[in-house]
């Protein structure tokens, strides 16, 4: 785990819920560092372990994803992140809420502002972002981002969690960010334990899950995973299906390995990590493989 306690500090960052800092490390290479939240009486927190964690399971999707890696500055331990626009040697980059809100107006505010529940309010979100000026360019990545946020259980993809970057060659869909909020982050092992081997548990936990995905910003996530597969598959089958060969060829021992050599996370909670991304894998291939036939 590196310490970077005599990092040059040159700044707090965007406006964010977790205390971070701008770093400047000794080659002049620019990062971020994010903490997580103080753990509760009742709840833990590996939101920067499973940021890093996430970042694994992208790479092994083949998904473009942040450079990550647990560190310490100061005695605090943080979520360490190559600064994506200087990575990327970007001019700029601009997250989704603000590009939907400049093109639609008060279209977008009543989409974010919108009564409807689940599966029409994640329809009135695809029409919109359909007419979305950038949609072409970053449907297959968008597409991605759900059903991958589905796999890892992330209940913060609001659409400040996407960014669209600028270069003087081209514009495209950023690498993925901000995805601690997921695997389990605030379960205690004891919790864990009674999950690993359970499959009931672990059904009940996939079917639970609720989305932002990409769109809306409302405190609670406000879409049913089932109604995100089904609504993907109806309207994408041809990207869904090319994303579920992915899901497949998902490199399982690799993955179970990393998460054996993490350091610091104890034995159940690694054991809840490889067992709730192979379940849910295979859930969400079984339900794009049903809505194929």
């Amino acid at each position: 785990m590196r310490d970077v306690s005599n990092w040059v500090f040159i700044g707090h960052g965007e406006k964010s819920t977790l205390e971070k800092e701008e770093l400047l490390s000794p080659s002049n290479k620019e990062y971020l560092i994010k903490y997580p939240r103080e753990s509760k009486v009742d709840r833990v927190n590996w939101e920067d372990f499973n940021e890093v964690i996430a970042a694994k399971i992208a790479k092994l999707l083949e998904i473009k994803t942040i450079e990550a890696e647990i560190a310490t500055r100061n005695g605090k331990r943080g979520c360490l992140m190559v600064h994506f626009l200087k990575q990327y040697n970007a001019q700029h980059g601009e997250p989704g809420a603000p590009l939907l809100s400049y093109q639609f107006g008060e279209t977008y505010d009543s989409l974010i502002k919108s009564p409807l529940k689940s599966k029409e309010l994640f329809e009135m979100g695809l029409n919109l972002l359909e007419e979305f000026t950038y949609f072409k360019l970053i449907k297959k990545e968008f597409l991605m981002m759900n059903i991958f946020d589905i796999l890892i259980g992330n209940q913060d993809r609001h659409p400040f969690n996407w960014q669209i970057l600028f270069t003087t060659e081209e514009d495209f869909f950023g690498p993925l960010y901000d995805n601690g909020a997921s695997l389990g982050w605030q379960l205690p092992d004891a919790t864990l334990t009674n999950m690993i081997k359970n499959e009931s548990q672990l059904n009940k936990f996939f079917k639970n899950t609720r989305l932002k995905c990409g769109l809306f910003e409302h405190t609670q996530p406000p879409i049913k995973v089932a109604d995100v597969l089904s609504v993907l598959i109806s309207r994408f089958p041809t990207e869904i299906k090319d994303i579920c060969i992915r899901l497949e060829q998902f490199d399982n021992q690799a993955y179970n390995q990393y998460i054996d050599s993490t350091p610091l996370i104890s034995d159940v909670r690694k054991e809840f990590l490889k067992n709730f991304i192979y379940f849910r894998k295979h859930k969400i291939i079984e339900t794009i493989r049903k809505g194929d036939a």
